[in-house]
């Protein structure tokens, strides 16, 4: 190119003109992806109450969720001594939107692979594998779940209840998939230790220590 050809191109309009137009049009494509939303962060306050080590997993989803601009927790807390119990820790978006789940409800006892064939959330987080908590622990990338003994009578029925306790990841987590495991199953097995002593069960949990 000589130079007076340069010359004429530098002094287009046109050609600013079209240099002008992709840098808006990258900025806009960058502003709906979200890239100038500021990541929202977790206290420990902010966690349901009856989560336990509030500071620690406050500390562990501020690492693994997904980035939200703002991260609500909503509770049910249903302390009954029997079939009732419920505890349910939900953190959400900005626009209430599940991202995470922690739960424990109780349910008649029975084989641990029935209870993972019925009671295990739908999720597409891989390969199943089981671990030592409970009568048996369950995980994969985005759920563990644990069948902890609770009732050795329960009120109305007189029959043996189990709990079935969860840590459920509605989205992908911000962690590699043997990260992710490790993390649910911590999670599922501290709030099963807490709500096992919440529901007053009168069964040895048989969680690790």
């Amino acid at each position: 190119m000589t130079e007076p050809t340069r010359r004429r191109l530098l002094r287009n309009p046109y050609i600013y003109g079209a240099v002008i137009a992709l840098a808006c049009g990258a900025v806009l494509v960058a502003y709906l992806l979200g890239a100038f939303e500021k990541r929202g962060d977790i206290q420990a306050d902010d966690v349901c109450q009856h989560v336990p080590n509030r500071q620690e997993t406050a500390k562990i989803f501020n690492s693994i969720l997904p980035d939200a601009s703002e991260y609500n927790f909503t509770e049910t807390w249903r302390p009954t001594q029997s079939w009732e119990f419920r505890s349910v820790c939900a953190v959400k978006t900005e626009d209430n939107k599940a991202l995470f789940y922690l739960q424990a409800t109780v349910s008649s006892a029975r084989p641990w692979k029935e209870w993972a064939d019925t009671e295990i959330p739908p999720n597409s987080g891989g390969k199943i594998t089981y671990f030592d908590a409970g009568v048996k622990g369950v995980s994969n990338a985005e759920v563990a779940a644990i069948w902890v003994p609770c009732y050795a009578h329960e009120k109305a029925s007189n029959a043996q209840y189990n709990m079935t306790v969860f840590a459920h990841a509605l989205k992908p987590l911000e962690a590699s998939d043997k990260e992710a495991r490790k993390t649910l199953i911590d999670l599922a097995t501290s709030f099963a230790r807490q709500a096992h002593k919440d529901a007053k069960c009168d069964l040895p949990s048989r969680l690790p220590a």
